[in-house]
């Protein structure tokens, strides 16, 4: 380690003592301690105290022969000024030729504002001048092109865009073909008794725009309409209803006598006149028929000898 600090970091006679002592001891050979006898050869491995006197020695032969320096911290090696190389001759340089005045660079002087853009209360029109004006001024649209400029844009599943115009117009069409649709279908739904009291109704709607506003009880009109009215109630509708309003009747059967009933019931118009019953109308009647000449029969009977 000495001889590497010395031949690296130090200069003078102390690193030329150390540099001699370490390649003196390449030189040396150190011979082993070792006994050997005529049976057997022992080696000590642990040279003990003999081991460390010899280095102790060895050291202090070494600080005898070096050399100290008053100054005891490391040096760098000088170093000789000069790269090692002779000049001959010097070499001589050429001026370069003045730039013509065609070629010179074009210098722009900016003119500085009056009053350079700093912080704090400025006005409407400071501010004005001290910010950068855009010379381009902004094309003035029309209001149908702003508009579409504003206008949504809608897209389907696949990407393509929507005309919301269109969509809105087919939707359209289609609402009012169910709303008509919707008022055919209630139309064939009613019966023509609720469409002539339908008709009945605006008829009398249309009327009663020229009657005045109270109706007494000595008003003729009125008192027709409610005689006219049919009431299921009424004791005087036999011999007081003059005419009837002829309107459709309930089809009746008109073919050969059904077979009475017990309750008297007609059979319907569409009935073909065979009797599809068990029987027991027919029975009925001739128990009861039985039963009324037995009756009249013990009757007889019973008077006979009187």
């Amino acid at each position: 380690m000495q001889a590497y600090l010395a031949e690296k970091y130090m200069s003078g006679p102390k690193a030329d003592a150390i540099l001699s002592r370490t390649t003196e001891k390449k030189k040396k050979k150190r011979k082993a301690d070792t006994t050997t006898t005529a049976s057997s050869m022992l080696v000590d491995d642990d040279p003990g105290w003999i081991g460390e006197s010899s280095k102790r020695n060895d050291e202090e032969e070494d600080f005898a022969e070096a050399a100290v320096a008053k100054d005891r911290s490391f040096k760098k090696r000088r170093v000789e000024e000069g790269s090692g190389w002779a000049t001959i001759r010097a070499g001589e340089k050429e001026k370069s030729p003045p730039i013509p005045a065609d070629e010179q660079p074009t210098v722009f002087i900016e003119e500085e504002s009056e009053q350079p853009f700093t912080g704090g209360l400025l006005t409407t029109a400071q501010l004005r001048k001290a910010l950068p004006q855009s010379q381009q001024k902004p094309e003035e649209l029309t209001k149908e092109e702003e508009e579409a400029a504003q206008e949504t844009v809608y897209r389907d599943a696949s990407g393509r865009k929507i005309d919301t115009k269109a969509a809105r117009a087919e939707a359209a069409r289609k609402k009012r073909e169910r709303e008509e649709k919707e008022a055919k279908k209630m139309e064939w739904g009613k019966g023509l008794v609720q469409r002539q009291e339908q008709d009945e109704r605006k008829r009398q709607l249309e009327k009663n725009k020229s009657l005045p506003f109270a109706r007494h009880a000595d008003d003729k009109d009125l008192n027709e309409e409610l005689k006219a009215k049919d009431r299921w109630n009424d004791p005087a509708a036999a011999f007081l209803t003059k005419s009837r309003s002829k309107g459709p009747r309930k089809p009746e059967y008109t073919g050969p006598p059904p077979p009475p009933n017990r309750f008297g019931i007609k059979p319907g118009y569409r009935w073909d006149g065979v009797d599809r019953g068990n029987g027991f109308e027919q029975k009925y009647f001739q128990r009861h028929n039985e039963r009324k000449r037995n009756t009249a029969a013990s009757y007889e009977w019973s008077v006979d000898d009187m």
